[in-house]
């Protein structure tokens, strides 16, 4: 990894406007001087995330993240702290090498490199004379060059052991056994995918983890093959094409849900890109939280059958429990998405999207079944349903629904609402932010320090109070990180706290004290003041002088030297008036 200098660091950041880089993340809403928005840290359903301009941090005054562009990018993106640099470089135009940095676990880094070999022996069969019909199979279903090279898209040839064959001069066959690519055969082993057109499945991060192996040419046989679970392959963590997805989900503010890989790349191809797919599997909790961090909605366009309308239900109920906003597609006239747009265009399922159904709205729908609602039993059956789906809904949600179901039935309101609680609606006006309550109390020498050492990293001038006025402080930690801001100030001849955060990333001894610190109540827009710094100084003071009153007094109970215990009077006395400055332990 090439070293990147802290100068370069600070430029960088410097360049970086921290409202435009989270607004490409968060939608953020000025109120006064700074910036408001919903954490995408936690669950968050109102905006507890503080972003300042003019210090060029932000704050989550619930879950108290906090930091500067760089952190932000670094937990949004789950990266390294240098690939986050590198993402804002690229971001404001700033040229950075940093050369073969690598998120994977290294425990698998064999394994990572087996499957991009794969993937380039594949793509080379796809582009060679083999290749010429599954070619043309792709570009009869409008899967163009372009497409093509986007998934990385392959062909096995039709040889049960060309794989293996190369492969095995390379790797080892017990792990390409395992990774899926061959069937072990006693000392030898033969392709598990034969003359297939080969669909690389990607995790989050764009590394090939497995293959989905279509048929081409009408054989009788499995359409689909998927490569089995593997240690770098669990189905559950994955949405196909997730990588690709997620800069066009940003733009388009939503994310479109399919079921299988051929929907995706279909709609992908018609430039519907902000499309992930299941690949046929029940959601499962990795992918619901994949889905929640991305702060958009999830328009649910399953396949056309039984099996997706049951689906719809399930995913659509595992969405809204989750604090996600859904809505609902249902295609009609095609099986599925792919089968959709090859009959109808993609004009048409442009259309059926921008005309999503709320999830809500559409299950209320689906409540009705084959009932009929002109009778009796099967409109009380119906009412007492969506009353039950009402139990955990708002109440304004509950009132409108009940209005219509009143109009709609001819039901009376009073007696609709009579079946059905309404949350007490409190008086009080709830705060914006409620900070986190820590089981760990901090003392109040804690808080002055954290206080006090926010400012020494903010402005350099309070250096030369501190040095004035205190000069010491008694945990090692704290000591270390005087002496590194003191280090910087004479390095740099200034200091703010978003830099220093970044110069402290690369300095173990501290970097866990300032993350201490950034995510301690410390509130970034308070006005920083020489009067505020002071009353921290005078306190610190205050606490050693009981310190050491203390000290001396169990000193003079033990002492039995009559001078010393004059001496020791004396300091006491001193102590008291104030007149000494400063006594350590």
């Amino acid at each position: 990894m090439q070293r990147v200098t802290d100068e370069k660091i600070n430029e960088i950041r410097s360049a970086a406007d921290i409202v435009s880089i989270i607004q490409e993340y968060v939608p953020l809403k000025m109120q006064g001087k700074n910036y408001f928005g919903v954490c995408p840290f936690h669950d968050d359903h109102s905006p507890s995330m503080s972003v300042s301009p003019e210090r060029q941090l932000y704050k989550c005054f619930v879950c108290n993240k906090a930091g500067n562009v760089f952190n932000f990018v670094k937990d949004y993106e789950n990266i390294s702290f240098i690939e986050a640099v590198k993402k804002v470089a690229d971001k404001v135009g700033i040229p950075l090498d940093i050369g073969n940095v690598k998120t994977e676990n290294t425990k698998y880094k064999e394994e990572y490199e087996i499957m991009e070999f794969t993937t380039k022996i594949l793509q080379n069969n796809l582009s060679s004379k083999e290749g010429v019909k599954a070619r043309e199979y792709l570009l009869n279903r409008s899967i163009t060059e372009d497409i093509i090279k986007d998934f990385k898209i392959g062909l096995t040839l039709n040889d049960k052991t060309y794989l293996y064959n190369v492969l095995s001069k390379k790797y080892d066959i017990n792990k390409l056994d395992e990774l899926g690519l061959i069937t072990k055969d006693g000392i030898t082993g033969y392709d598990k995918f034969i003359n297939r057109i080969m669909i690389p499945i990607c995790d989050i991060d764009g590394h090939v983890v497995g293959f989905t192996g279509r048929i081409y040419n009408g054989e009788k046989t499995a359409k689909y093959i998927n490569t089995k679970e593997t240690p770098i392959y669990v189905k559950g963590n994955i949405l196909f094409n997730y990588h690709l997805a997620k800069e066009y989900i940003k733009s388009e503010k939503c994310v479109i849900l399919v079921e299988g890989n051929m929907d995706a790349i279909r709609m992908y191809s018609e430039g519907l890109k902000n499309v992930v797919a299941l690949m046929g599997t029940a959601m499962t909790k990795e992918q619901i939280n994949i889905l929640k961090k991305l702060r958009v909605p999830v328009i649910l366009m399953l396949d056309n059958d039984d099996a997706g309308s049951i689906n719809t239900i399930t995913n659509g109920d595992l969405l809204t429990n989750n604090g996600i906003d859904t809505k609902v597609v249902r295609l009609s006239g095609a099986k599925d998405p792919d089968e959709y747009i090859v009959k109808f265009g993609k004009d048409k399922i442009k259309e059926a999207i921008q005309n999503a159904v709320n999830y809500f709205d559409y299950k209320l729908d689906t409540l009705k079944g084959n009932l009929n609602l002109n009778k009796t039993e099967d409109l009380v059956k119906y009412i007492k349903e969506v009353i039950k789906l009402l139990d955990n809904k708002d109440n304004l949600t509950k009132e409108i629904t009940l209005k219509k179901l009143s109009e709609e039935y001819n039901i009376d309101l009073d007696i609709l609402k009579k079946e059905i609680s309404f949350e007490e609606q409190k008086e009080e006006v709830k705060p914006l932010f409620t900070p986190k309550v820590n089981n760990i109390k901090k003392t109040k020498y804690d808080r002055y320090v954290e206080n006090l050492l926010y400012y020494l990293m903010s402005d350099k001038k309070y250096l030369i109070l501190y040095n004035n006025e205190l000069g010491f402080l008694k945990r090692r930690e704290e000591r270390e990180l005087v002496e590194k801001i003191e280090e910087y100030i004479e390095k740099y001849d200034k200091i703010s706290f978003a830099d220093f955060i970044s110069y402290a990333e690369k300095k173990g001894n501290i970097k866990n004290l300032v993350n201490t610190i950034i995510s301690s109540n410390i509130k970034f827009d308070d006005e920083l003041s020489e009067k505020t710094f002071l009353e921290y100084i005078k306190g610190i003071n205050a606490i050693y002088a009981k310190e050491n009153a203390k000290r001396i007094r169990e000193e003079t109970k033990s002492e039995t030297d009559i001078n010393k215990k004059i001496e020791l009077a004396k300091e006491l006395t001193k102590l008291k008036r104030g007149s000494v400055k400063n006594v350590r332990n």
